[in-house]
């Protein structure tokens, strides 16, 4: 027996199309849940009063029937409720063909064998055969599967455009947002296709979208200024959050490091590492000249500047398929860099140079350690000469150990990840150029861990101060 007659539905309905209530308060009034009142008043806008008469027989319907509902649900930007209204069939009909289609194509909507299933198979020798379809059916199949993954690729690339970062990277809230600034210009587009590609779940976007998309974001301000360090000159897209948290302290936010970490990833900010295969140098000809003794013997520890300096030789390739190479000198206590030579080889001239610009900057009185590698450079009677004259000591890393001069080696592997390695450079005046910004950048305004967050420059001239 039906639990709701012809003249009850055509009563209730009536009631709504004349503006005598409203659904819910309809639904109230009969107590009856109001989407079954709206169900059946898009099925009389539809198809008129006379769809709501109950049918006392079952109805069969064609697979040519079923795939034109569930085209005309894949193709148009309606819900289940206002399909089925519009062809005079259940809501779950609609959804069950579609959900049909989706696993199995064409052959999911063809009807099925009448009769309960046997329990005990019947045995037989003879193989079943397969389901075939009709050469248009197979197309038919073909051309909505296109349709939908056309649909698919659409709202991909708008989600792509609009969030500027992979989806994969975006947090719940962030697709929510996502979705409503979609929907804003592309309403046409179902909720159920972006829920589909954007990986989020129906009931996290309704919550979201009701209890916390539209709240005031009490982290605004300092994702605002989070965003001006990164991209800025200071961050140059190489801080993470450690020196972003030492950059947001001197800007007046007091943050947890685990705070900035998080507010980060929510912006979509990660440190990109540029790892570029620059060539391998040796400067080591073997025993040229008279080797230093390894005084260091890989002690690390000195926090007074002016004390203990490293160097080394790297090379580079340029665009034009010409090498450079570059001799630096950087203070184990501050990391700062104190001077730097590139030229087009590495013979003495270009260490010399190197040399003539760390007397410049060292203080008066300075005797620091001087560590290298053996290559034939350090051995040279000459450089050897220098290093005397300036009152400089010297000391040589183990033939073939590179942990010996770890600091050196940590500079190149710097300078190359954060500039180097992200530039097309072409010659060796657009070289000398770039790393003379890069050095200034480096020791005044990049911060550094080891450093708690200051700069070479900043921690130098407090230690000297406190001296």
């Amino acid at each position: 027996m039906t639990k709701y007659s012809t003249e009850l539905k055509i009563e209730i309905v009536s009631k709504y199309l004349n503006h005598e209530d409203s659904i819910k308060g309809l639904a109230k009034q009969y107590n009856i849940h109001w989407t079954l009142i709206r169900r059946w008043v898009n099925k009389a806008k539809c198809q008129g009063l006379a769809a709501l008469s109950v049918k006392h027989t079952k109805t069969t319907y064609s697979s040519d029937f079923r795939l034109n509902v569930v085209r005309y649900y894949l193709t148009h930007s309606i819900g289940v409720s206002k399909v089925a209204a519009k062809f005079n069939i259940s809501d779950s009909q609609v959804y069950n063909w579609a959900k049909k289609f989706n696993e199995e194509g064409y052959a999911g909507l063809l009807p099925k064998q009448k009769g309960r299933p046997r329990k005990v198979p019947k045995k037989s020798k003879k193989t079943t055969k397969k389901l075939e379809l009709s050469e248009k059916q197979k197309y038919e199949e073909k051309i909505l599967k296109q349709e939908a993954e056309l649909e698919r690729l659409r709202v991909e690339n708008l989600g792509l455009k609009k969030s500027g970062c992979p989806i994969s990277t975006l947090s719940n809230k962030q697709k929510t947002q996502l979705i409503q600034d979609i929907r804003a210009k592309h309403h046409q587009i179902k909720l159920k296709v972006l829920f589909k590609v954007l990986k989020l779940n129906r009931k996290t976007y309704y919550d979201n979208v009701k209890n916390r998309i539209n709240q005031a974001d009490k982290y605004a301000l300092v994702k605002e200024k989070i965003q001006e360090i990164y991209y800025g000159y200071e961050g140059q897209e190489t801080y993470g959050y450690r020196p972003m948290w030492g950059a947001l302290r001197d800007e007046g936010f007091k943050f947890s490091l685990e705070t900035v970490r998080k507010l980060m990833r929510s912006l979509g900010i990660k440190t990109t590492i540029y790892h570029k295969n620059t060539g391998k140098y040796s400067s080591y000809k073997g025993n040229v000249g008279k080797k230093a003794p390894n005084i260091l013997n890989q002690t690390f520890d000195e926090t007074i500047p002016y004390k203990v300096l490293h160097t080394d030789v790297t090379e580079y390739k340029l665009t034009n398929g010409k090498k450079v190479y570059i001799s630096p000198v950087v203070d184990e206590a501050s990391l700062e860099i104190l001077a730097c030579a590139v030229s087009y080889s590495p013979e003495m001239k270009t260490i010399y140079n190197m040399l003539d610009e760390l007397a410049d900057n060292l203080p008066p009185g300075a005797a620091p350690i001087l560590h290298s590698d053996q290559g034939f450079q350090y051995q040279n009677p000459g450089y050897q000469a220098r290093l005397k004259k300036m009152n400089i000591i010297q000391s040589m890393s183990r033939k073939g150990n590179c942990h010996d001069n770890a600091p050196g080696e940590t500079i190149f592997n710097l300078m190359k990840r954060e500039k180097l390695n992200r530039l097309k450079i072409g010659s060796l005046e657009e070289m000398k150029e770039i790393l003379k910004d890069y050095i200034y950048w480096f020791n005044n305004v990049r911060r550094s861990n080891k450093l708690k967050y200051t700069t070479p420059v900043k921690y130098r001239n407090r230690v000297l101060s406190n001296l």
